[in-house]
């Protein structure tokens, strides 16, 4: 027969257990999941951390895909994960636009907690390879006179695509309206085919097209040029300095990771990107960086929350 004590011994050794469960973390597979499509860039970016991350981890790293609501499904689903579920969401900027222009079923900044960003890329206005269309002004002008139509393609709502879209349409004085994918790789083919006019894409995504010659970057939307794109000037340059914005990528576990668990997810991380392997496929990406401190990683998320509000607001968007 069990005593009290016996109970009250068996209760106190639950957390220690755990603690020392978490102390040799991991110690089965990790899986990241990724809010998106199969194809587009935060799916390519993971898959080669994922690789990356055996060696340190010493754990297979199992990429899960959980696409649709323009990230907020697969969000959802890590931040209802219980906190030792071994589950991390491969999140990126487009998770601090949702909640100022969609309705979510989690809360932003309480359930999802910032472990490390791992990558950030500027993005790249393209347009089909057949399109006329050579220069932002000349896709400005196509626009008004109604050569060009009017819509353009996002990787859902409440992407970075979508709003930069909406930015720009208001900044060339111009009303857009945005056709959402299941993610970028099925927007990329529709572009690529001529079913939509242009597309506000990531360079990881966009650059094998580019190299291809399946489409055109007409600018880039960071403030300096792309190393990868040199020739291709930026929004600012192109008459447009209010589009001036990058995508980056992180990632993120469910409230209650233990910070013992995100600190070696973090040393695991930035050992990956050390490696020459992993830089030269970032390179290859057009993406770089990676690595921030914690406390650098989720100021960032916290004040990306923020800009995004005010910028959506600019845009005349909000939750629907």
């Amino acid at each position: 027969m069990i005593g009290r004590r016996d109970l009250a011994a068996g209760a106190l050794s639950l957390p220690a257990a755990r603690a020392a469960a978490q102390g040799n973390w991991p110690d089965r597979p990790v899986t990241i999941v990724v809010p998106s499509a199969p194809g587009g860039s935060l799916d390519t970016l993971t898959r080669l951390l994922a690789e990356g991350l055996r060696e340190p981890l010493g754990q297979t790293v199992v990429v899960e895909n959980r696409a649709g609501a323009g990230g907020a499904i697969g969000a959802d689903y890590v931040a209802k994960s219980p906190a030792d579920s071994n589950r991390f969401l491969a999140g990126a900027v487009h998770h601090t636009i949702l909640p100022a222009v969609q309705r979510v079923p989690y809360d932003s900044e309480r359930d999802l907690v910032p472990v490390t960003d791992i990558a950030s890329s500027p993005n790249a206005l393209i347009v089909p390879a057949a399109s006329p269309v050579r220069t932002v002004a000349e896709l400005v002008a196509g626009l008004k006179a109604g050569t060009v139509p009017r819509d353009y393609a996002t990787g859902g709502n409440g992407t970075l695509h979508h709003l930069t879209g909406a930015l720009f349409g208001e900044a060339a004085g111009v009303e857009l309206t945005p056709i959402h994918y299941r993610g970028s790789a099925p927007a990329i083919t529709d572009l690529v085919a001529g079913r939509v006019p242009f597309f506000f894409e990531t360079l990881p995504s966009a650059a094998q097209q580019i190299r291809g010659g399946t489409v055109r970057a007409i600018a880039v939307t960071s403030a300096t040029r792309a190393p990868s794109l040199p020739d291709v000037p930026t929004m600012t340059e192109s008459g447009f300095p209010s589009i001036q914005v990058e995508t980056w990528y992180g990632l993120l576990g469910p409230r209650g990771t233990p910070e013992v668990v995100a600190a070696r997810l973090r040393d695991a991380v930035a050992r990956a990107l050390a490696t020459s392997p992993m830089r030269a496929a970032w390179e290859q990406n057009g993406v770089s960086g990676g690595g921030k401190p914690v406390a650098d990683f989720a100021a960032m998320w916290r004040s990306e929350l923020a800009a995004w509000t005010a910028r959506a607001r600019s845009a005349r968007l909000s939750p629907e």
